[in-house]
């Protein structure tokens, strides 16, 4: 049986957006850009024939249909995390492989990370500054410092303290996907403190 469903992107984006009541917000949390959140809601609406959202200055509203829709999509997208982790524990009890340019592993932030245990350690660092690790699947997050372009991937920057009480800005590169992940808000909470 073949399913009818609206573009799954658009639904992500409109149940982040609609959680927050926010398309920044939501682009936060989905490793993407407000106005990529806003098209691609635009494009759910376009499918369903309906509005879903009323966009005022500084925030936005549910529709009455986007209130009776968001149950059932966050219900959806919550089932299929559950079930997606108990078939493959590995994705959602495995901490984040991360790939450090060496020239970085000294950071108090990366000691500190190495040093966790158990569910404390959101990410495993490892040397490495080859974005095929990246593309490859390898790694789930590259650290290097700044300077590159990464079309297709979020990259973020951070500013890193280094053990000479310095400061170094770099970027985490990582798949839009994973970029709103519990994890790697961890890593990036971690990372700037």
């Amino acid at each position: 049986m073949s399913y009818r469903l609206p573009p799954l992107n658009g639904l992500r984006a409109f149940e982040a957006a609609a959680r927050h009541l926010s398309f920044k917000q939501a682009a936060s949390e989905l490793g993407v850009t407000p106005g990529a959140v806003s098209q691609q809601v635009r494009a759910l609406e376009r499918v369903l024939g309906l509005a879903l959202f009323r966009r005022l200055p500084r925030s936005l509203l549910l529709t009455k249909e986007a209130e009776i829709l968001l149950p059932s999509v966050s219900a959806a997208f919550r089932s299929i995390a559950e079930t997606i982790a108990a078939v493959s524990p590995t994705i959602a009890g495995r901490s984040l492989r991360l790939a450090v340019t060496p020239s970085l592993l000294d950071c108090p932030a990366l000691i500190r990370l190495r040093r966790r245990k158990g569910s404390q350690r959101v990410a495993d660092p490892t040397p490495g500054d080859d974005l095929a690790l990246l593309i490859a699947g390898q790694v789930d997050a590259l650290l290097r410092p700044t300077g590159g372009t990464y079309p297709g991937f979020h990259a973020q920057r951070v500013r890193l303290r280094r053990a000479t009480n310095t400061t170094t800005l770099a970027d985490i590169i990582t798949v839009p996907g994973l970029a709103g992940c519990r994890e790697y808000q961890a890593l990036l909470r971690l990372l700037k403190a």
